[in-house]
């Protein structure tokens, strides 16, 4: 439904060696290296200007989560789209490379409840909302008239492909999951310095016994090891790390504010 085409597919960043976002100085000698591969990634050229889309599929429902961003719970897909803009960058030397959407797509094959009256085009329709993508869309309302050609505010301002909704006036609802492009690179800032701590208290040894608990989330639900660990709320001294749940300006606000969040980034 958008102007952007795919460039790649599986993109595997394995063997990049010279990427600043790929290659994370903990020290003056030692480095980490970061390995994966971005499932897909599209892209839409306007003037000097090269707009990156990344896509993550997964077999579950996942949302993307500000908050669990912001305690190292949820690091993956801005790596990757730090990872596909930078060699974007190294493709197009002329281009001022920018990112558009970081998003999910579950792949499923949704059931529906079809009332009588209901038209196959209204029937389908259903069908597309429930596979809509989830993530965080650039705000700039040429980029997400772009992910979505067909979004206007007459056709109910409501995308079926991304998590974008325009109100009558044209501007964009707050129930849109957007950040402007100053606070994408800020959240990408933030994510290459959590990167950095992580790999510093891999160095160090850090790995202590500290659970994190998230409102019904905890790390130790489908941990694989549960066995030998030996965390137990039953022995005195041991407790889960709750973690606070803010708003996304709350969260905005403290990374762009630089503060830490507390604990240890192995939840």
């Amino acid at each position: 439904k958008g102007s952007f085409e795919p460039a790649s597919f599986e993109m595997s960043f394995n063997m990049v060696r010279d990427l600043d976002s790929l290659n994370i100085s903990l020290t003056g000698e030692e480095k980490m290296r970061l390995r994966g591969r971005i499932d897909r990634v599209d892209t839409w050229e306007e003037g000097d200007r090269l707009y990156v889309k990344i896509i993550d599929y997964k077999s579950g429902n996942r949302q993307f989560d500000l908050a669990a961003l912001y305690y190292g719970l949820q690091l993956q897909l801005v790596v990757y789209l730090n990872a596909a803009v930078d060699m974007q960058k190294r493709k197009h030397p002329d281009k001022e490379v920018l990112p558009a959407a970081l998003l999910y797509y579950h792949i499923s094959d949704p059931v529906i409840s079809v009332q009588e009256a209901m038209t196959p085009d209204e029937v389908n329709e259903k069908l597309l909302s429930e596979l809509k993508m989830t993530g965080i869309v650039n705000d700039d309302i040429s980029v997400i008239k772009n992910l979505d050609t067909e979004l206007s505010e007459e056709n109910k301002g409501s995308s079926q492909v991304i998590p974008v909704e325009l109100k009558k006036d044209g501007t964009i609802s707050a129930r849109s999951s957007v950040l402007s492009s100053e606070d994408l690179v800020t959240v990408s800032d933030y994510v290459n310095k959590k990167i950095r701590q992580i790999g510093r208290e891999i160095l160090d040894g850090n790995f202590p016994v500290n659970p994190y608990e998230k409102g019904s989330r905890s790390a130790c639900t489908y941990c694989a090891y549960k066995s030998v660990c030996g965390f137990d709320k039953h022995v005195d001294g041991y407790e889960m790390r709750v973690l606070e749940d803010f708003s996304k300006e709350e969260i905005l606000l403290k990374i762009r504010n630089g503060e830490k969040d507390g604990g240890s980034v192995y939840s």
